[in-house]
């Protein structure tokens, strides 16, 4: 992918804007505490690619985990490998990182990054494709000395400001060694970040459809995920390139003028199952998942969020009609402090006959009790619902939701696939 290791791997003047064709590379996902998940050695000798091979056919690996609110990727950055934590989020492009100095940042458990210390960091200059290319909620601006600024909004009031950047990134393969790609990745060094970030993560790694994302910048046609759930301790892989499993029933992608970046689907309807009996939510209005006229609504997938966000007319229906189907069985919703607010004194095993049907175009994806429910951690025997009321008109499959099974994204064929399988 792409990387670098010291000074001497990289010709003089290497350009900023180098992309890669025909790319194929997984990245382990492991559950945060597994025993099994592995950590980088820093020392460990790497061994070069260059991105510019037509036809490089080679696979890399990486190591991803599950932090307390999503999945991140283990990534070094720089001549001097600097270790970072990234969380990976198919609802955004652009990469970034906390820098230094960053005067109002958030608590992290890392060290801010130091790009000072490495030889082969480059700022974007106003002139450079980054600065000019249109993107989705990437602001930008420029200093006095001609340095290209960026602003990052997120739809959850959180944004980051710095300075747009590029440097090698490293990633590392199953077997222990390191492969470099002669192209640095253009990212955002956040000084600046407002919001509810997460400690255990350094910033962003975006893969989503626009042009700052790793997608967009190495030339990848094809991606695909199969997420363990929460409690597992099983290793599974993010896949990009020629390693991308695409097969199964699938979804052609829509595209959104004004949220160019995400993966919109067209979603019919919402039904719950309860032991196969599927109960239809009558009192959602047919156009609740569409778009509007001016390009707010719509469904999408998003590993950034969570949990599924429903609208608003949509959460109140699908809680109404779960709250009495529940009542049946003697389960109850109890008060909770916990983010969805929606909490039952039951178990897993309480739930296990529940299930949502989302239908996509043709396809019914059918998320099961543990896609659906999730342990409250703080109180014995309460089991939370993973959907949350959305702000706006939005509806989102959250990366609670997208656990074991595997989903492909066919950027050529601009469809989804959905694989039932043990991730």
């Amino acid at each position: 992918m792409l990387c670098c290791i010291s000074h001497g791997f990289f010709p003089s003047g290497a350009g900023e804007l180098i992309f890669a064709k025909n790319i194929s590379f997984r990245l382990p996902i492991t559950y945060q505490l597994s025993p099994y998940s592995p950590s980088f050695d820093l020392h460990h000798s790497p061994m070069v690619l260059h991105a510019d091979e037509e036809h490089l056919k080679k696979t890399f690996t990486g190591q991803v985990t599950r932090s307390l609110t999503g999945y991140v990727v283990f990534a070094l950055i720089g001549s001097h490998h600097y270790p970072v934590t990234l969380s990976f989020n198919t609802g955004s492009d652009l990469t970034w990182v906390q820098c230094k100095p960053c005067g109002q940042c958030y608590p992290k458990y890392n060290p801010v990054y130091n790009h000072t210390i490495s030889s082969t960091f480059m700022n974007t200059m106003c002139e450079g494709q980054y600065c000019k290319i249109e993107a989705d909620r990437v602001m930008r601006s420029c200093t006095d000395d001609r340095r290209c600024l960026f602003g990052h909004a997120y739809g959850d009031n959180k944004n980051v400001m710095g300075s747009l950047v590029s440097d090698y990134f490293e990633f590392q393969e199953m077997a222990g060694t390191k492969k470099i790609f002669h192209s640095r990745l253009t990212f955002g060094c956040a000084h600046s970040t407002v919001g509810n970030f997460n400690k255990e993560e350094d910033g962003v790694l975006g893969l989503g459809r626009g042009p700052f994302s790793l997608i967009s910048q190495l030339a990848i046609s094809a991606f695909s995920h199969c997420l363990p759930p929460p409690e597992s301790y099983k290793t599974s892989y993010i896949s990009f390139g020629d390693a991308a499993q695409t097969q199964g029933p699938g979804a052609y992608l829509i595209l959104n003028k004004r949220y160019p970046s995400r993966y919109y689907l067209k979603l019919h309807s919402i039904a719950l199952l309860d032991h196969q009996k599927k109960i239809t939510l009558d009192g959602i209005p047919s156009n609740t998942f569409a778009f509007d006229d001016d390009g707010f609504g719509g469904f999408y997938l998003d590993m950034g969020t969570p949990f599924i966000n429903l609208p608003q007319v949509a959460y109140h229906e699908l809680r109404k009609v779960l709250d009495s189907t529940l009542l049946a069985y003697n389960i109850r919703p109890i008060g909770s402090s916990d983010p969805s607010g929606s909490c039952f004194e039951a178990s897993f095993d309480d739930v296990q006959h529940i299930s949502l049907v989302f239908t996509i175009s043709l396809h019914d994806l059918i998320l099961t009790g543990t896609q659906v429910f999730y342990e409250n951690f703080d109180s014995k025997g309460v089991i939370c619902l993973g959907v949350m009321e959305s702000k706006s008109k939005e509806t989102i499959l959250g990366s609670f939701a997208q656990t074991s099974r595997n989903i492909g994204y066919d950027l050529e064929n601009m469809m989804i696939t959905f694989q039932d399988m043990e991730c």
